[in-house]
């Protein structure tokens, strides 16, 4: 569970209702049905115009998967990748049986291909990465969706303001129309904030969340494959283990060992 994730969204959900209590005289004009309306159906509207039914729902579900999912373990998998190498020098059929349930899938694919098929290192090496070639494409698919419609609602928020303006510019001249003047011009910038918020602490937020999880998920799928390449080539567990941690910064070897520890 990415606990820092959440937190995030309720200290933003805490920043904006702070902000909007402490700076504005009535708190409910942001409750504009019309802005609502304009920016989220908009955003929704051009989403749709944009991408297929499919290609969303899939943003949509990996969006959920990938915001609220744990953290990678580069430490564990590359335990895990040790612990076959050792086992593939007495018995490669029984190197299926050492990962657990909660090894990488492609950790466990790769695994498969070694038991399963006769492959050669440079055969394999071209399978797998051939794999984390169309990996990256579809992730690169599923950031766009997130990144493209994260440009929607200030555009929609700006667009809502001009319609307020207009509406006010046409009641210009008669009777109290001087004193419509402040809350008409409030109202209309009503919608540019709800805009600019839902832009900037919603949909630019997760699309970053989705790129470095992405990008997390590509580097771990590389060293997943170095390490099953190394380990066809016969290469001795020690090398294999220290080859892969050069791939983790030495902060980050030094958390992951506490946090293997403390498990």
């Amino acid at each position: 569970m990415n606990f820092a994730g959440i937190f995030g969204y309720i200290l933003a959900i805490a920043v904006i209702a702070f902000s909007i209590i402490t700076s504005v005289k009535e708190p409910k004009i942001f409750s504009d049905v019309h802005g609502i309306v304009l920016v989220i159906g908009g955003t929704i509207s051009v989403g749709l115009m944009t991408f297929n039914f499919k290609r969303l729902a899939g943003a949509i579900g990996v969006l959920i998967r990938k915001t609220f999912g744990g953290g990678r373990n580069y430490s564990t998998t590359i335990k895990q990748i040790v612990n076959v190498a050792n086992a593939y020098k007495t018995d490669p059929k029984s190197i299926t049986q050492l990962l657990s349930k909660d090894a990488h899938p492609f950790l466990k694919e790769a695994v498969g291909l070694i038991s399963d098929y006769g492959f050669q290192p440079d055969e394999m090496d071209a399978i797998l990465s051939n794999s984390i070639k169309g990996k990256k494409k579809r992730d690169s698919d599923e950031n766009k969706v997130w990144h493209t419609v994260s440009r929607f609602p200030p555009a929609f928020g700006l667009l809502g303001a001009t319609l307020g303006m207009i509406s006010f510019l046409q009641t210009m001249g008669e009777p109290g129309s001087q004193e419509r003047i402040g809350p008409a011009m409030a109202t209309a910038l009503v919608a540019t904030f709800m805009g600019l918020t839902l832009a900037n602490f919603v949909l630019i937020p997760l699309a970053e969340r989705l790129m470095e999880v992405s990008n997390d998920d590509l580097t771990l799928r590389n060293i997943i494959k170095d390490g099953v390449v190394m380990i066809l080539e016969k290469r001795h567990p020690r090398f294999i283990e220290e080859f892969l941690k050069s791939y983790i910064s030495p902060s980050d070897r030094k958390t992951e060992k506490n946090s293997s520890a403390k498990a």
